[in-house]
């Protein structure tokens, strides 16, 4: 019997996999996903993309290879030239054509690979879609695991855009998934969620045909066969004869099926021939194969066995020029042993038998090797842990036994040296107590000089607080002060200003600017290596945002607090600030990434760009520049290295920090 997996798409297109049954089909429904959140392309892209992809959905009906080759350029043009729409409409397509011709390896790299980057752009039409694709992909392959999850995640998203239609399709799927698992009843539950939203829908029928179609299926495989031909012949009444085709064919397929397990043959026949006309119309070797082999079961089971025959060798070229499955060769070899005993070839019907029992044995022998190794490895993990255990209770075995052993030699020694303890036990606790009179003035000596270095560490604290505050409250009010006087004075001035006039405004706001970070550096608040990381992202987002270069960060926080002391905070953050400055003057990029991670011992910072890059042997300024920062790094224990080439230029500082955690805290990781 025929059945349907549906995906989202916006139409249905038919996909035959060979099953136990005639045949079975599998139908992706992608629906358009509305709502875009990235920059417009050029005219000239937009009108590109869009014209290969209805090239490619004008052939997807009647030549699926023609309409892959336009769906894939689109989609390597939409990448070439980041334009987001293209990128996802194209994937939508290529990856929904790929699985209809069972290359679902290529279709779920083309869907992972839009995840990420759907998670880059965050709109949610284009989440929900990949996510949708990832899902169908793995329903294909028939990884319900995988299919599972990522159905949630893009129905997620469909709720939150409001596309309840792409929610249904959901249930369709799920309803599938149930019915292979054989769970008949949440099944059609779920097919019925379906069709309660489809059947209001009346300018798209096909997805209520779609739904009936499915129900009929689960009835077909619980042998409902009156049931399942009605909800068939429902399906029937709502499909499009014109641009359905190969819906037809499953419909028919399946309607003529039932009529010939009623025995109504007749009808059978009318919807059996109509199936293999459609399937001839459309050209697709393995709908025609499926449709002659339904064909020529009806023959058989009416006695016409010669005309049987005469279908079962059009099949059989079929299956060998398209390299079907052992499965169909099976029910071929079925067939004509049936037929050829009935017309009196015994000796053909014994080929044929022989054929279908050789046949029938490789794929039990197949599932049965399968089922072999599935138990052979749940075999030597149970023997696995049962010799873990028993070496487990060996080794408890081992220990009590030496416990009891070490117990009674304690016991026996305590008994033959107890007159020598008695004349020992006045000697040992006087220096016992000698000993504790030692340490416990020791440990006074220790708290008092404790005591003393925290006193002066809280002075210097205090000194450090009482200078950061003294220089933000004069100092950088003066410069402030000077700054909005040298600007007042430049708008008095107007054209006439000077270049003093400018010098003195940028003074002074460079002042300021490394005023805040001295005062950063004193203040003892900051003393921690998360306070220093925070700091420098803060810096580096806003210096770069008055640049016309983009920043992508990569910044991860310790899990506890890590105290550092103020100059080694300023000297790391120094460099990195030197390292932006040369991106900036030198570099002459487009991008800079920085890339902050802490790790076992030790802070690692990456500053890279895209730039023109340079020879470090050459330029003073450069060079000057990077041995300052060499020297920064080597005064707080780490070091500084830089590497460039043609493609741009990467700073790598590193500064050790000690391991052991002070306070817990959340882990934070942010990106860009």
């Amino acid at each position: 019997m025929l059945t349907l997996v549906y995906f989202l798409v916006k139409y249905f297109i038919d996909f035959p996999v060979a099953m136990n049954k005639p045949f079975i089909l599998l139908l992706v429904l992608l629906a358009t996903l509305s709502g875009y959140s990235q920059p417009k392309p050029s005219p000239a892209d937009t009108t590109y993309v869009l014209k290969l992809l209805k090239k490619g959905e004008s052939f997807e009906r009647k030549k699926v290879n023609v309409a892959l080759n336009y769906y894939r350029k689109a989609y390597d043009f939409s990448k070439k030239t980041n334009y987001t729409k293209g990128y996802f409409e194209s994937m939508r397509l290529l990856a929904y054509t790929l699985n209809n011709l069972g290359r679902h390896e290529e279709a779920s790299k083309v869907a992972q690979a839009a995840v990420q980057k759907a998670k880059q752009d965050t709109s949610k039409r284009n989440l929900g879609l990949s996510y949708f694709a990832v899902a169908n992909t793995a329903l294909y392959a028939g990884n319900f695991e995988q299919a599972i999850p990522n159905y949630q995640k893009a129905a997620q998203y469909m709720r939150l855009i409001g596309h309840l239609a792409n929610v249904a399709v959901v249930n369709q799927n799920l309803g599938y998934i149930f019915g292979r698992q054989h769970m008949y009843d949440q099944a059609i539950e779920y097919y019925k969620r379906a069709l309660a939203y489809d059947s209001t829908d009346k300018e798209d029928r096909r997805s209520a045909a779609v739904d009936y179609f499915s129900i009929g299926n689960i009835l077909d495989d619980q042998e409902k066969v009156a049931e399942s031909k009605k909800y068939y012949l429902k399906a029937l009444d709502n499909i499009d004869p014109e641009n359905d085709l190969d819906f037809m064919v499953n419909v028919y397929g399946n309607i003529g099926s039932q009529y010939t397990r009623e025995a109504q043959y007749d009808s059978a026949l009318y919807y059996q021939r109509k199936a293999v006309q459609i399937s001839r119309e459309l050209g697709n070797p393995r709908h025609e194969l499926h449709t002659l082999m339904m064909l020529a079961q009806t023959y058989n089971r009416m006695g016409k066995h010669g005309q049987a025959t005469q279908l079962l060798d059009e099949s059989y070229a079929i299956a060998s020029e398209n390299q079907v499955g052992l499965d169909e060769f099976r029910n071929i070899y079925a067939e004509y042993a049936i037929a050829t005993e009935s017309l009196g070839n015994h000796k053909a019907a014994v080929k044929w038998l022989n054929q279908y029992i050789d046949t029938n044995d490789s794929l039990n022998n197949q599932q049965t090797k399968e089922l072999l190794q599935e138990y052979e490895v749940k075999l030597k993990e149970a023997e696995s842990r049962q010799k873990l255990a028993e070496k487990q209770q060996y080794i408890d075995r081992l220990q009590l036994a030496n416990q009891r052993q070490n117990f009674w030699i304690l016991l026996a020694t305590l008994v033959g040296l107890g007159v020598i303890s008695g004349l020992l036990f006045a000697y040992l606790y006087t220096r016992q107590r000698r000993r504790a009179a030692d340490n416990a003035l020791l440990a006074a000596q220790r708290e008092r000089e404790l005591a003393v270095v925290q006193s002066e560490l809280q002075g210097q604290q205090k000194e450090r607080l009482r200078i950061s505050k003294e220089m933000h409250d004069d100092l950088g009010a003066s410069l402030t002060a000077i700054g909005l006087l040298s600007e007042v004075a430049k708008s008095r001035m107007g054209a006439a200003t000077t270049p003093e006039i400018e010098k003195i405004s940028s003074i002074s706001a460079e002042m300021v600017t490394a005023m805040n970070e001295i005062i950063w550096s004193l203040n003892n608040k900051n003393d921690s290596l998360n306070g220093l990381i925070a700091y420098t992202r803060s810096y580096a987002s806003e210096f770069i945002d008055n640049t016309t270069l983009s920043l992508k960060t990569e910044v991860d926080e310790l899990p506890y607090e890590v105290s550092m002391r103020g100059t080694d905070r300023r000297n790391v953050f120094l460099t990195v600030k030197e390292a932006l400055n040369n991106v900036v003057k030198h570099a002459d990029a487009t991008e800079v990434r920085l890339r902050i991670r802490p790790e076992a011992d030790h802070l690692s910072i990456d500053v890279c760009d895209n730039g023109q890059g340079f020879i470090p042997k050459e330029g003073i300024g450069t060079r000057n520049g990077l041995t300052n920062m060499r020297s920064r790094m080597a005064d707080v224990g780490g070091n500084c290295e830089i590497s460039s080439s043609a493609r741009g230029t990467c700073l790598k500082i590193t500064y050790p920090y000690p391991t052991v955690p002070e306070i817990k805290i959340m882990q934070m990781e942010y990106s860009e």
